[in-house]
């Protein structure tokens, strides 16, 4: 489980002061429950971890999706001038003209759509004829951008105003909106329903109606990451802001477990299939992998030696979750050895 790690040192690019702006008012420290109880018997699975070079410098990330449509991985490290789509099994990477700004970008099965924070566009690239075909012009700061496979949508985090903006996935044209009570930390679709952060919280969104109609507690003091959920387990996983945290929540909001994996802000990945929770903290240099109980409660399948910076991390639906590796620019697919959680 152990791997070379590089010891180029590269701090993301996010702002990285806005816990210390809301420390006044919710702090920044978590309040976790213990991690509860999961006892899975291992039999000296090994995990392997394969590095995946893009563009061969080191590179900051705040983003990495797996396309569930595309079948791809989706890496758009900034200031690179690229989006790279890599397959999970031959490890092929496809890459795409992007502007340097573009931070966070996801896909459809033949569209990438990208967020670009130098000049406040949400942009459509052709997959095939590697051209822009669309753009649209977003009122703040784009954060994240997610493509909404149930309704043909682009959904894009504006943490500036409170909202989730809803574009056309066509043309991109805005189609509509989502207020919500604070500003939004990720976004992650799973079916008929949305997920994202805010204050210290997961929200639920009824995707159709374009409503927020849960909002649970996590235990963290600040929310950070994408927020993962668990259908058959009827769970859900929101980040910390510090020491790598997570709280596992029930879908009525009752707080089930927590855990901190250490270091920084907390990256996160799920895999529902095993029900497997893999985390980080960025910076920090190690990643858990972690077996999920139907009662919510967590036990340990593996620390995995990586790299200190990495900024972003998704799992497929082949048995891996991908890592973002900042100090080579490039990605991580670490194959998780273990038995799907019963």
């Amino acid at each position: 489980m152990m791997m070379t790690t590089m010891t180029t040192v590269l701090r993301r690019s996010r702002p990285v002061a806005r816990c210390l702006v809301l420390a006044g008012i919710a702090g920044c420290g978590n309040h976790l429950p213990p991690p509860g109880m999961c006892d899975v018997p291992t039999s000296g699975e090994t995990v392997t971890v394969t590095p995946v070079a893009l563009g061969g410098t080191p590179a900051s990330y705040d983003d990495l999706r797996y396309s569930p449509e595309l079948k791809k991985v989706v890496a758009a490290p900034s200031g690179t001038g690229q989006i790279s789509l890599v397959d999970p099994d031959s490890l092929a990477v496809q890459m795409l003209p992007a502007p340097r700004g573009v931070y966070s970008a996801d896909a459809s099965a033949s569209t990438v759509y990208a967020a670009d924070r130098g000049s406040n566009h949400i942009l459509a690239i052709d997959i095939a004829s590697a051209t822009t075909i669309a753009a649209q012009a977003m009122p703040g700061t784009p954060d994240y951008v997610r493509f909404s496979p149930t309704t043909s949508e682009v959904w894009v985090s504006l943490p500036g105003t409170n909202r989730l903006e809803i574009l056309d996935a066509a043309n991109l044209a805005a189609i509509g909106s989502v207020t919500l009570p604070g500003p939004p930390e990720g976004l992650t679709f799973d079916g008929e329903r949305a997920y994202t952060h805010a204050n210290g919280r997961v929200l639920a969104i009824d995707v159709a109606r374009r409503l927020v109609t849960g909002e649970w507690d996590t235990g963290c003091g600040f929310s950070h990451g994408f927020p993962q959920v668990d259908d058959q387990y009827g769970l859900a996983f929101g980040g910390c802001f510090s020491n790598g945290g997570v709280g596992v929540v029930t879908m009525q909001g009752n707080v089930r477990a927590g855990f901190e994996a250490g270091g920084g802000e907390a990256i996160l990945a799920y895999d529902q299939v095993r029900h497997h929770l893999y985390l980080r903290g960025d910076p920090g240099g190690t990643l858990d992998i972690l077996a999920t109980c139907s009662t919510g409660g967590l036990g340990g399948l593996a620390k995995v030696t990586i790299p200190n910076y990495g900024h972003g991390a998704s799992a497929d639906d082949r048995g891996h979750v991908w890592v973002a590796d900042a100090t080579t620019g490039g990605v991580l697919r670490i194959t998780d050895p273990f038995a799907a959680t019963r």
